[in-house]
């Protein structure tokens, strides 16, 4: 009986990385993203807002831009307005879908203009119905307690006038691009703002004052005091010196939080300085123009309570002059 041959082994080359190559679709996905995001020149912050909605839609969904329909993007808003079946609350807030759609049908808009898809299945898409928000503005008694909380801080100097600052109006972006030559004494000049909102910001004789001190600080501890230095700069171990970032400035206050038992954000101070503003009677005109303003709708917030403050006043003087007796 004959053996049967045993064939030669032939060896099989196996790959050891388990990485996976993007698919074409994820390659243009992605780079229709990126593509729009410098057509729009956004500012880093917005880019990166735009970004992660964007990206949000496609963890949820696989295919293509052009292959997407009217029924997925329903089925994607229902997926955002969904509840949690433990906590029986609603996983997102009717601002955060409203944004994410808003974004996404942005971004289709453009893919419609740029003629990389022919057809746009967010047009019947409704955003959630907000209601009108209020000004999240900070009370005397809680503004005191910051500027104590930074009088008491590490770095008075520094902290005092970056809150003083921050009550005149400007976004904390707006503070980090700062440089010693956008200071005159008196103003301020915001060169680089969100929507190109660029401007004039006065200041009070306090707070320039304090900058001034601040400055002079800042001479006595070594640090450049070129015209192109940042005004408010790092002191930390490992970037002292330096421009003080976004993430500084929100670090600092959040500081503050402790100390007043109030959520505290950079953005409040913004608030603050437009709801005083109007409360003490200043033309809503100059108001907008100060805090650089573009739209009426969003400054609406801060006219609401010098409406309520008006609207108390004429009621009292009506009271005291004729006493009606309806009431």
């Amino acid at each position: 009986m004959a053996l049967k041959t045993v064939p030669d082994p032939v060896l099989l080359a196996i790959s050891t990385t388990s990485k996976l190559e993007p698919s074409p679709i994820t390659e243009i996905r992605e780079a229709r993203i990126e593509e729009f995001l410098q057509a729009k020149s956004l500012a880093p912050n917005s880019q990166k807002a735009y970004r992660r909605d964007l990206n949000h839609f496609l963890g949820w969904i696989s295919i293509g831009w052009s292959a997407v329909t009217p029924r997925q993007v329903a089925q994607y808003k229902a997926h955002l307005l969904r509840v949690d079946p433990n906590t029986k609350q609603r996983v997102l807030a009717d601002s955060s879908v409203a944004r994410i759609l808003g974004t996404l049908k942005n971004f289709y808009g453009w893919l419609i203009k740029s003629q990389y898809v022919s057809t746009d299945p967010t047009v019947g898409i409704e955003l959630p119905k907000l209601s009108e928000p209020d000004a999240q503005n900070l009370d005397d008694i809680t503004v005191e307690q910051i500027l104590q909380a930074a009088t008491d801080s590490t770095i008075p100097e520094r902290n005092i006038t970056l809150v003083s600052v921050l009550l005149h109006g400007l976004r904390a972006s707006e503070i980090v691009n700062l440089t010693l030559e956008d200071y005159d004494g008196r103003r301020l000049n915001i060169r680089k703002a969100k929507a190109d909102s660029k401007g004039m910001v006065p200041l009070t004789p306090q707070t320039c004052h304090r900058l001034d001190l601040y400055l002079e600080w800042r001479k006595e501890q070594g640090h450049s005091i070129e015209p192109s230095s940042p005004i408010f700069i790092s002191e930390s171990n490992r970037n002292r010196g330096k421009g003080l970032s976004y993430d500084g400035v929100y670090k600092i206050i959040k500081e503050f939080e402790e100390a007043t038992n109030v959520s505290i954000h950079p953005h409040r101070f913004r608030h603050t300085f437009a709801t005083n503003m109007m409360v003490q009677g200043m033309n809503p005109f100059h108001v907008m123009t100060m805090t650089r303003h573009r739209s009426t709708a969003s400054f609406r917030r801060y006219t609401k309570a010098a409406d309520q403050a008006a609207a108390e006043s004429a009621f009292y003087q009506m009271v005291d002059s004729q006493n009606p007796k309806s009431i």
